[in-house]
């Protein structure tokens, strides 16, 4: 009998219900996650009842949710639609006002080093974050999975990539506000779980065909060895110059941070509850104070979410969604915010499904068409292996 991790089950259940009023349930169950015992009970119940049980298991064993390529794959396809779309949603005079005013909150000897990385097209390994974000902004100009993308539009990246980038630097000036978010609660290092399993890789690491140049061919949340079509805009031939977050950090169960992760029984661990959100929140704050904020309301301050939890999401796969967007919920942030109304009511499915139905069934279609091809693979698989047990 194949196992299915529970986001899988809920795939193959929107297959069979296509058209019907249970697909649109069941897809933003697939989104957000399972957050009752009568989503469970429903989910168990609809699975019974096309008799899927006679021939899958569902597993809601952490590891097994982490490493189901094929919710991996949805999310990355899903932040790749989205950005098709979103990025003509945002302004362009908004975005780059924005980005002058975080650049000019770095002091001038800051400003010289950030504009000295951006003229670099490799960081030779000096710094893991420097590393990732001159790989991403090199990516967006030479890599053809960017090809579908405007200029405009590669334009506008480039500049929500630099947003990212800054605010890594902000946050280590005094006087940023939500300082006191750290080291409590999620955040606290002890409960984000984050195991580190490499930092480099070596041909002793890696055998003796490592490339040094090449770590992954894998955009987004895949991790290095799962499987992708050469033809899918997700694979690189050229591949990534460091080790990413999904291939080099592991989790620890035992952690608030995990336990609260995959207690919805469908979302990917990547490298915890998003610090670069808190960073860019943080920013965002300290420009609202000042009233040099453009994304003062909640169209737009949506539209930037989207753009940069898509853009950060696709390219390198640092978060999952729901690593990016749980730092909404965290009360200190919802409180600094209250300026942008309804901003407590953001989640997952206001952000990624309603409005932006089109791009998610996109993205779920493709899913569904990798998913009959792994589940294919796990069947040729399983029969191999029960017949040599015979």
């Amino acid at each position: 009998m194949i196992t299915l991790s529970f986001s899988q089950a809920i795939l193959l259940l929107i297959n069979c219900y296509k058209n019907e009023l249970t697909a649109e349930k069941l897809k933003k169950l697939y989104l957000k996650g399972i957050t009752s015992n009568e989503d469970l009970q429903y989910v168990i119940n609809l699975f019974k009842r096309n008799q899927f049980d006679e021939k899958y298991q569902i597993s809601t064993n952490a590891r097994v949710i982490n490493e189901d390529p094929i919710r991996r794959y949805f999310e990355t396809h899903l932040a790749f639609e989205t950005l098709l779309i979103v990025l003509d949603q945002i302004d362009w005079e908004d975005l780059s006002t924005y980005y002058e005013a975080l650049y000019r909150l770095l002091p001038t000897i800051e400003q010289a080093k950030f504009k000295d990385y951006l003229n670099k097209t490799t960081s030779d390994h000096e710094d893991y974050l420097v590393e990732e974000y001159i790989d991403t902004l090199f990516k967006l100009k030479s890599n053809t999975s960017y090809n579908d993308f405007s200029e405009i539009q590669k334009n506008k990246l480039s500049l929500i990539f630099k947003c990212a980038w800054l605010s890594s630097f902000i946050v280590k000036l005094p006087n940023i506000p939500l300082k006191n978010v750290y080291q409590v609660g999620f955040f606290a290092e002890q409960q984000r779980g984050r195991q580190i399993k490499l930092l480099k890789a070596s041909a002793e690491t890696h055998g003796p065909q490592f490339k040094i140049s090449c770590y992954s061919n894998n955009f987004g949340l895949m991790k290095n060895y799962m499987p992708i079509p050469k033809s899918d805009v997700i694979f690189t031939e050229s591949g990534f110059s460091f080790i990413k977050s999904v291939d080099r950090v592991n989790f620890n169960l035992a952690a608030a941070w995990p336990k609260e992760h995959f207690s919805t029984l469908v979302h990917p661990f990547s490298c915890s509850i998003s610090g670069t959100m808190l960073s860019q929140l943080r920013c965002m704050k300290k420009l609202e104070k000042t009233a040099l904020l453009p994304f003062n309301n909640l169209e737009k301050f949506t539209s930037f979410l989207k753009c940069f939890t898509s853009s950060l999401l696709f390219s390198n796969g640092g978060h999952s969604y729901n690593e990016f967007l749980a730092v909404l919920k965290i009360p200190k942030v919802v409180s600094a915010f209250k300026f942008i109304d309804h901003f407590e009511e953001i989640d997952a499915i206001n952000l990624m499904f309603k409005g932006n139905e089109l791009q998610f069934n996109r993205a779920l279609d493709k899913t569904i068409t990798y998913t009959k091809v792994i589940l294919a693979k796990q069947e040729v698989h399983d029969s191999l292996l029960a017949s040599e047990i015979r």
